[in-house]
Protein backbone atom coordinates (compact mmCIF):
# COMPACT_ATOMS: atom_id res chain seq x y z
CA UNK A 1 0.00 0.00 0.00
CA UNK A 2 1.47 3.70 -0.82
CA UNK A 3 0.45 6.59 0.61
CA UNK A 4 1.03 9.72 -1.03
CA UNK A 5 3.55 11.96 1.40
CA UNK A 6 6.55 10.67 3.79
CA UNK A 7 7.22 11.83 6.79
CA UNK A 8 10.36 10.31 8.92
CA UNK A 9 10.11 9.94 12.68
CA UNK A 10 13.83 9.08 14.36
CA UNK A 11 12.96 7.49 17.55
CA UNK A 12 15.87 6.31 19.62
CA UNK A 13 16.97 3.38 17.73
CA UNK A 14 13.93 2.77 14.77
CA UNK A 15 14.20 5.17 12.05
CA UNK A 16 10.10 4.80 10.50
CA UNK A 17 9.84 5.40 6.72
CA UNK A 18 6.49 6.39 5.38
CA UNK A 19 6.23 5.97 1.77
CA UNK A 20 6.35 7.39 -0.80
CA UNK A 21 6.45 10.80 -2.80
CA UNK A 22 9.68 11.16 -4.92
CA UNK A 23 11.66 7.98 -3.41
CA UNK A 24 11.48 4.72 -4.50
CA UNK A 25 12.03 1.42 -2.94
CA UNK A 26 15.77 0.68 -4.67
CA UNK A 27 16.43 4.48 -2.34
CA UNK A 28 14.91 2.98 0.92
CA UNK A 29 17.25 -0.41 0.55
CA UNK A 30 20.23 1.38 -0.74
CA UNK A 31 20.60 3.34 2.47
CA UNK A 32 20.78 -0.30 4.44
CA UNK A 33 22.33 -2.38 1.68
CA UNK A 34 25.75 -1.70 3.39
CA UNK A 35 24.80 -3.61 6.61
CA UNK A 36 24.44 -7.16 7.46
CA UNK A 37 20.65 -7.33 7.87
CA UNK A 38 17.88 -9.51 8.51
CA UNK A 39 14.11 -8.42 7.31
CA UNK A 40 10.70 -9.28 9.20
CA UNK A 41 8.11 -9.20 6.82
CA UNK A 42 4.76 -9.71 8.65
CA UNK A 43 2.76 -11.23 5.79
CA UNK A 44 -1.14 -10.03 5.34
CA UNK A 45 -2.68 -13.84 5.55
CA UNK A 46 -5.89 -11.93 6.98
CA UNK A 47 -7.36 -12.53 10.23
CA UNK A 48 -4.26 -14.68 11.06
CA UNK A 49 -0.40 -14.35 12.05
CA UNK A 50 2.96 -15.45 9.72
CA UNK A 51 6.00 -13.90 9.98
CA UNK A 52 9.20 -14.70 7.75
CA UNK A 53 12.39 -13.72 9.03
CA UNK A 54 15.52 -13.99 6.91
CA UNK A 55 18.71 -12.74 5.93
CA UNK A 56 19.02 -9.85 3.25
CA UNK A 57 20.85 -12.13 0.77
CA UNK A 58 18.28 -15.24 1.57
CA UNK A 59 20.69 -17.37 2.96
CA UNK A 60 18.84 -18.28 5.88
CA UNK A 61 14.97 -17.98 6.45
CA UNK A 62 12.98 -18.67 9.66
CA UNK A 63 9.29 -18.77 9.68
CA UNK A 64 6.87 -17.48 12.72
CA UNK A 65 3.59 -19.09 12.13
CA UNK A 66 1.90 -19.80 8.71
CA UNK A 67 -1.44 -18.44 9.05
CA UNK A 68 -4.90 -20.10 8.26
CA UNK A 69 -5.55 -22.07 5.00
CA UNK A 70 -6.82 -20.84 1.87
CA UNK A 71 -4.88 -17.82 2.50
CA UNK A 72 -2.52 -18.41 -0.32
CA UNK A 73 0.50 -18.02 2.51
CA UNK A 74 2.43 -20.29 0.12
CA UNK A 75 1.95 -17.99 -2.82
CA UNK A 76 3.46 -15.35 -0.24
CA UNK A 77 6.91 -17.82 -0.43
CA UNK A 78 6.81 -19.16 -3.95
CA UNK A 79 6.64 -15.37 -4.92
CA UNK A 80 9.83 -14.31 -2.84
CA UNK A 81 11.57 -17.66 -4.23
CA UNK A 82 11.48 -19.10 -0.85
CA UNK A 83 12.37 -22.97 -1.75
CA UNK A 84 14.10 -23.36 1.72
CA UNK A 85 13.34 -23.00 5.50
CA UNK A 86 15.59 -23.50 8.42
CA UNK A 87 12.81 -23.48 10.58
CA UNK A 88 9.62 -22.80 11.50
CA UNK A 89 7.44 -22.45 14.78
CA UNK A 90 4.34 -22.85 15.38
CA UNK A 91 2.91 -20.90 18.01
CA UNK A 92 0.12 -22.59 19.13
CA UNK A 93 -2.30 -25.03 17.19
CA UNK A 94 -5.23 -22.87 16.10
CA UNK A 95 -5.94 -22.86 12.53
CA UNK A 96 -5.46 -18.95 12.01
CA UNK A 97 -1.72 -19.59 13.12
CA UNK A 98 -1.29 -23.49 12.03
CA UNK A 99 -3.61 -23.82 9.44
CA UNK A 100 -0.91 -22.80 6.72
CA UNK A 101 1.00 -25.73 7.01
CA UNK A 102 -2.28 -28.14 6.04
CA UNK A 103 -1.33 -27.12 2.63
CA UNK A 104 2.28 -27.45 2.40
CA UNK A 105 3.25 -30.17 -0.72
CA UNK A 106 6.98 -29.98 0.32
CA UNK A 107 7.88 -27.63 -2.32
CA UNK A 108 9.27 -25.68 0.28
CA UNK A 109 11.99 -27.45 2.69
CA UNK A 110 11.69 -27.27 6.42
CA UNK A 111 14.65 -28.63 8.11
CA UNK A 112 12.81 -27.89 12.04
CA UNK A 113 9.58 -27.51 12.80
CA UNK A 114 9.05 -26.18 16.28
CA UNK A 115 6.04 -26.20 17.76
CA UNK A 116 4.39 -25.40 21.00
CA UNK A 117 3.43 -28.19 24.08
CA UNK A 118 -0.32 -26.57 22.97
CA UNK A 119 -2.36 -29.63 24.84
CA UNK A 120 -5.22 -28.36 22.05
CA UNK A 121 -5.85 -28.73 18.64
CA UNK A 122 -4.65 -32.36 18.60
CA UNK A 123 -6.46 -33.27 15.31
CA UNK A 124 -4.65 -29.74 13.80
CA UNK A 125 -1.07 -30.89 15.02
CA UNK A 126 -0.94 -34.73 14.43
CA UNK A 127 -2.00 -33.42 10.58
CA UNK A 128 0.80 -30.79 10.64
CA UNK A 129 3.29 -33.51 11.93
CA UNK A 130 2.55 -36.15 9.99
CA UNK A 131 3.02 -33.71 6.92
CA UNK A 132 6.19 -32.67 8.51
CA UNK A 133 7.24 -36.55 8.44
CA UNK A 134 6.80 -37.35 4.90
CA UNK A 135 9.08 -34.77 3.98
CA UNK A 136 11.32 -35.83 6.12
CA UNK A 137 10.84 -32.46 8.70
CA UNK A 138 12.36 -32.78 12.27
CA UNK A 139 10.10 -31.98 14.34
CA UNK A 140 10.94 -30.62 18.16
CA UNK A 141 8.12 -29.36 20.95
CA UNK A 142 9.51 -26.07 22.61
CA UNK A 143 10.13 -25.01 26.11
CA UNK A 144 11.22 -21.74 27.95
CA UNK A 145 14.60 -21.70 27.44
CA UNK A 146 15.52 -22.65 24.72
CA UNK A 147 17.09 -21.45 22.22
CA UNK A 148 16.67 -22.22 18.06
CA UNK A 149 19.86 -21.98 15.88
CA UNK A 150 19.22 -18.07 14.35
CA UNK A 151 22.46 -16.82 12.77
CA UNK A 152 23.78 -13.80 14.17
CA UNK A 153 20.78 -13.21 16.49
CA UNK A 154 19.90 -14.73 19.23
CA UNK A 155 16.29 -16.40 19.42
CA UNK A 156 15.25 -17.97 22.54
CA UNK A 157 12.24 -19.11 23.68
CA UNK A 158 10.59 -17.58 26.78
CA UNK A 159 7.10 -19.06 27.07
CA UNK A 160 5.42 -21.82 27.51
CA UNK A 161 7.67 -23.50 30.62
CA UNK A 162 7.64 -27.08 30.45
CA UNK A 163 6.70 -28.19 33.77
CA UNK A 164 2.83 -26.95 32.84
CA UNK A 165 0.12 -28.32 30.66
CA UNK A 166 -1.86 -25.67 29.35
CA UNK A 167 -3.94 -25.56 26.06
CA UNK A 168 -5.30 -22.89 23.61
CA UNK A 169 -4.26 -19.36 23.54
CA UNK A 170 -2.07 -19.18 26.48
CA UNK A 171 0.13 -21.60 25.59
CA UNK A 172 1.84 -20.13 22.39
CA UNK A 173 5.10 -20.11 21.95
CA UNK A 174 6.59 -16.29 22.81
CA UNK A 175 9.84 -16.15 20.79
CA UNK A 176 12.50 -13.30 21.69
CA UNK A 177 15.04 -12.37 19.07
CA UNK A 178 17.63 -10.14 20.00
CA UNK A 179 21.18 -9.03 18.60
CA UNK A 180 22.69 -7.95 21.84
CA UNK A 181 20.87 -4.42 21.76
CA UNK A 182 17.86 -4.94 20.40
CA UNK A 183 15.07 -7.13 20.50
CA UNK A 184 11.88 -8.57 18.72
CA UNK A 185 9.30 -10.16 20.78
CA UNK A 186 6.76 -12.11 19.23
CA UNK A 187 3.35 -13.49 21.08
CA UNK A 188 1.17 -15.12 19.21
CA UNK A 189 -2.37 -15.22 20.72
CA UNK A 190 -0.91 -14.76 24.44
CA UNK A 191 -3.36 -13.79 26.79
CA UNK A 192 -3.50 -11.69 30.20
CA UNK A 193 -2.98 -15.21 31.86
CA UNK A 194 -0.04 -16.05 30.31
CA UNK A 195 1.07 -12.66 29.94
CA UNK A 196 0.93 -12.26 34.28
CA UNK A 197 2.29 -15.78 34.35
CA UNK A 198 5.68 -14.71 32.05
CA UNK A 199 6.24 -11.50 33.74
CA UNK A 200 6.47 -13.36 36.97
CA UNK A 201 9.49 -15.62 35.24
CA UNK A 202 10.92 -12.72 33.32
CA UNK A 203 11.47 -9.55 34.45
CA UNK A 204 13.31 -8.05 31.36
CA UNK A 205 10.72 -8.28 28.14
CA UNK A 206 11.94 -4.98 27.00
CA UNK A 207 11.84 -5.22 23.24
CA UNK A 208 11.64 -2.80 20.52
CA UNK A 209 9.53 -4.56 18.09
CA UNK A 210 6.16 -6.23 20.03
CA UNK A 211 4.18 -8.55 18.08
CA UNK A 212 0.60 -7.80 19.52
CA UNK A 213 -1.35 -10.69 21.03
CA UNK A 214 -4.30 -12.19 19.99
CA UNK A 215 -4.97 -9.51 16.67
CA UNK A 216 -5.65 -7.11 19.39
CA UNK A 217 -8.09 -8.09 21.04
CA UNK A 218 -9.33 -7.09 24.69
CA UNK A 219 -8.48 -10.69 26.17
CA UNK A 220 -4.41 -9.69 25.83
CA UNK A 221 -2.12 -6.74 25.88
CA UNK A 222 -2.67 -5.90 29.17
CA UNK A 223 -1.22 -2.16 30.16
CA UNK A 224 1.34 -4.14 33.07
CA UNK A 225 2.47 -6.27 29.84
CA UNK A 226 2.78 -3.37 27.65
CA UNK A 227 4.74 -1.06 30.18
CA UNK A 228 6.98 -3.72 31.11
CA UNK A 229 7.66 -4.51 26.95
CA UNK A 230 8.00 -0.65 26.46
CA UNK A 231 7.64 -1.44 22.40
CA UNK A 232 8.91 1.71 20.36
CA UNK A 233 6.73 -0.24 17.62
CA UNK A 234 3.80 -2.23 17.56
CA UNK A 235 2.96 -4.84 14.98
CA UNK A 236 -1.10 -5.99 14.91
CA UNK A 237 -1.68 -9.08 12.19
CA UNK A 238 -5.71 -8.66 11.47
CA UNK A 239 -7.91 -9.08 8.97
CA UNK A 240 -10.26 -6.62 7.39
CA UNK A 241 -13.37 -6.43 8.79
CA UNK A 242 -13.01 -9.64 10.65
CA UNK A 243 -16.03 -10.38 12.70
CA UNK A 244 -14.20 -9.93 16.02
CA UNK A 245 -13.55 -6.28 16.44
CA UNK A 246 -9.87 -6.62 16.25
CA UNK A 247 -8.01 -4.93 17.22
CA UNK A 248 -10.34 -3.40 20.30
CA UNK A 249 -10.46 0.54 20.73
CA UNK A 250 -9.30 0.12 24.05
CA UNK A 251 -6.05 -2.13 22.95
CA UNK A 252 -5.49 0.47 20.39
CA UNK A 253 -5.60 3.62 23.17
CA UNK A 254 -2.75 1.03 25.79
CA UNK A 255 -0.62 0.81 22.86
CA UNK A 256 -1.05 4.32 22.13
CA UNK A 257 -0.33 5.74 25.72
CA UNK A 258 2.88 2.87 25.72
CA UNK A 259 4.41 3.71 22.92
CA UNK A 260 3.51 7.32 22.76
CA UNK A 261 2.37 7.82 19.35
CA UNK A 262 -0.61 6.10 17.42
CA UNK A 263 1.50 6.49 14.31
CA UNK A 264 4.17 3.41 15.51
CA UNK A 265 0.96 0.69 16.00
CA UNK A 266 1.00 -0.39 12.34
CA UNK A 267 -1.95 -2.77 11.41
CA UNK A 268 -1.64 -5.67 8.06
CA UNK A 269 -5.46 -4.86 7.85
CA UNK A 270 -4.94 -1.34 6.77
CA UNK A 271 -1.30 -1.82 5.53
CA UNK A 272 -1.15 -5.15 3.95
CA UNK A 273 1.95 -6.89 4.34
CA UNK A 274 4.88 -5.24 6.19
CA UNK A 275 8.54 -5.29 5.86
CA UNK A 276 11.08 -4.17 8.82
CA UNK A 277 14.80 -4.32 8.39
CA UNK A 278 17.06 -5.09 11.13
CA UNK A 279 20.73 -3.74 10.97
CA UNK A 280 23.01 -5.71 13.18
CA UNK A 281 23.73 -3.65 16.01
CA UNK A 282 22.50 -0.68 13.86
CA UNK A 283 18.77 -1.20 14.68
CA UNK A 284 15.22 -1.70 13.17
CA UNK A 285 14.28 0.19 10.14
CA UNK A 286 10.55 -0.10 8.99
CA UNK A 287 11.50 -0.43 5.27
CA UNK A 288 7.96 0.21 3.17
CA UNK A 289 4.00 -1.32 3.06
Amino acid sequence: MQMKRFQWYFVGIFTLVWQIGGCSQADISSEVADFGTAKLEFLDVGQGLSVLIQSSGKEWAFLYDAGNDSTGFWDSLHVRNIKHLDWALVSHWHRDHAGGFLEWDGSVQINTLFYSRDTGGIWLRDSILKLAKRFGTKTVAVERGQKLPCEEWSCQILWPTGFKKIGGNDASAVLQISDGKERALFTGDLENLGEAELLELSHDLQASLLQVGHHGSTSSSSLRFLEQVAPTLAVISVGKGNPYGHPAKSTLKKLSFVTGDSSKILRTDLLGTLVVEWRLKKGLWLRNY
